[in-house]
């Protein structure tokens, strides 16, 4: 749901790239149990989840991201106003692949790391 805003953002903001993909930084389940096993968690188990949601509309999906809410958006919105205009589209556009019925419809895939310490 993030990574288009965040491929997006880092054509306008190549020097911020590392973090704006921060949050995708832990994609490789062999990473996220390598990383927990060396902080001395036994009995590792890396699950990886799907899950679908839906957002009413292209609106609703921006508007926490108007507001700020989060790194990502606090990026976009320290681009000068054009920039925000032509990003704003560009997402809209590729968002448009995930819309049913005026609908996004879109899922997060996730890993979720369980360990004992």
């Amino acid at each position: 749901m993030w990574g288009v805003l965040a491929d997006t953002l880092s054509r306008y903001l190549p020097d911020q790239r590392a973090a704006l993909h921060l949050g995708f930084a832990l994609a490789d389940t062999a990473r996220l149990e390598h990383l927990s096993r060396a902080a001395d968690f036994r009995d590792v188990r890396v699950e990886r989840e799907l899950r679908q949601g839906t957002v009413e509309s292209f609106d609703d999906y921006w508007r926490p991201i108007e507001a700020g809410t989060g790194q990502i958006p606090q990026a976009y919105l320290a681009l000068p106003e054009r920039s925000r205009r032509a990003v704003r589209e560009e997402v809209r556009v590729r968002l448009s692949d995930f819309e049913s019925d005026g609908r996004l419809v879109m899922s997060a895939e996730m890993l979720i790391a369980a360990g004992r310490a």
